[in-house]
């Protein structure tokens, strides 16, 4: 955005995290929130471009921190138009930032994932679309590795992980491993040094062990529920150690076909609300009515929402964020206003950005949504330049 140029977005319904909507507008300057009026600007600056929200919903844009393609294509296809393509297919769901996420892959193609993206934002527009990297595996459980190809699951490796790290320089931001694997301890210690955040996931682990890694720095949860041993009564497992700990910040997928709805109702309850974070966990065909696609060799197929392959096992989700977001006012009865937080300011937070993004404040990132009450997307900015608009 030229850093001169002003743009009013008037006649908005101002819907910010925790917040009930409320009528307002406001002013855009140099790819930040200039400043939030309460109705409608006194007088537009002169050579102000004014953007008519029509009452629509005007809110801070969404951020998903564990997706892996969109539009067709994956980011594994480390190709410059598939890339772009992703981007533009999350965007006109109202995605504006997010961690391009790699499923368990051989060092070379890390290394080489690495690389790819670190290429792809020397373009300083595309820059501003990504958080940094989220690597699902490859130090996972083979029983539990659901849709992770078999052949990349290893166990730790510090000196690889070392290679990887320098590689990433600082742009790796999750990593999720299986904490009962030899080494794992101490590679999540190595990742809290290096400012990663070692999350767990595709894990055998039991509450014990889950409780020692806890103690090491583990602080996050991949989609939790899925590819975890179930929580018993009589063994808690990794479930009950994550469930109880405060310092646990966890992933929920919210399209109803991986977790019951009952279950998401169940969560709200038992983990702070502060710390559950939506997420689409995103394939190929998200965004697209494709039906059938390859991912690590194999082929997914896509029928009624769900994307599986021949045995059965999920693989991933195709229902956008803003759609889930929708899908879970359903099933918790929680208003939108509120439920809003998990998908903008507590991914934020989680990344430690939530003084630029995730709400509506004068200084932060003018990345906006314009949405319909029934949150589909009218219009998406990323520092105050459109990059969506419906025709």
């Amino acid at each position: 955005m030229n850093p001169s140029r002003k743009t009013a977005v008037v006649n908005a319904t101002i819907l910010r995290p925790g917040r009930e909507p409320a009528k307002g507008s406001l002013l855009l300057e140099g790819g930040k929130i200039g400043r939030v009026f309460p109705e409608l600007f006194p007088e537009l600056p002169a050579g102000t471009k004014s953007i008519d929200a029509k009452r629509h919903y005007v809110c801070p844009g969404l951020i998903d921190l564990h997706l892996h393609g969109g539009g067709g294509s994956h980011f594994s296809d480390m190709t410059h138009r598939n890339f772009v393509s992703i981007l533009k297919t999350h965007a006109r769901f109202g995605t504006t930032t997010l961690l391009p996420t790699l499923t368990a892959s051989s060092q070379g193609d890390i290394i080489a994932f690495i690389r790819f993206i670190r290429k792809e934002i020397k373009d300083k527009k595309l820059a501003r679309r990504l958080l940094g990297l989220n690597l699902e595996g490859p130090f996972l459980s083979i029983g539990k590795r659901g849709a992770q190809p078999l052949r990349f699951i290893r166990p730790p490796r510090l000196g690889d992980m070392e290679k990887i790290l320098e590689e990433a320089d600082g742009f790796l931001k999750i990593m999720t491993l299986a904490p009962e694997l030899p080494g794992a301890l101490e590679l999540i210690g190595m990742l809290k040094r290096a400012g990663v955040i070692p999350a767990i996931g595709h894990t055998a682990a039991d509450y014990e062990i889950t409780r020692q890694a806890i103690e090491r720095g583990l602080s996050y949860a991949t989609h939790i529920f899925n590819s975890y041993p179930i929580l018993h009564h009589r063994d808690p497992g990794p479930l009950g150690a994550i469930l109880e700990a405060d310092g646990i910040d966890v992933e929920i997928l919210a399209d109803g076909i991986h977790v019951s709805p009952v279950v998401i109702r169940l969560l709200l309850r038992l983990k702070s609300f502060e710390k559950i974070i939506m997420v689409t966990d995103g394939n190929a065909a998200l965004g697209e009515k494709i039906r059938r696609f390859t991912m690590a060799g194999r082929e997914v197929r896509v029928k009624a929402g769900r994307a599986q392959l021949k045995d059965r096992t999920l693989v991933g989700s195709v229902l956008p964020l803003n759609q889930a977001l929708r899908r879970m006012t359903g099933f918790t009865g929680i208003p939108i206003w509120r439920l809003l937080s998990l998908a903008t300011l507590h991914p934020a937070r989680i990344l430690k950005l939530d003084e630029k993004k995730g709400d509506l404040k004068k200084g932060m990132d003018a990345d906006i949504l314009i949405m319909d009450r029934k949150l589909k997307v009218k219009r998406t900015l990323v520092g105050g330049e459109t990059v969506y608009r419906e025709k």
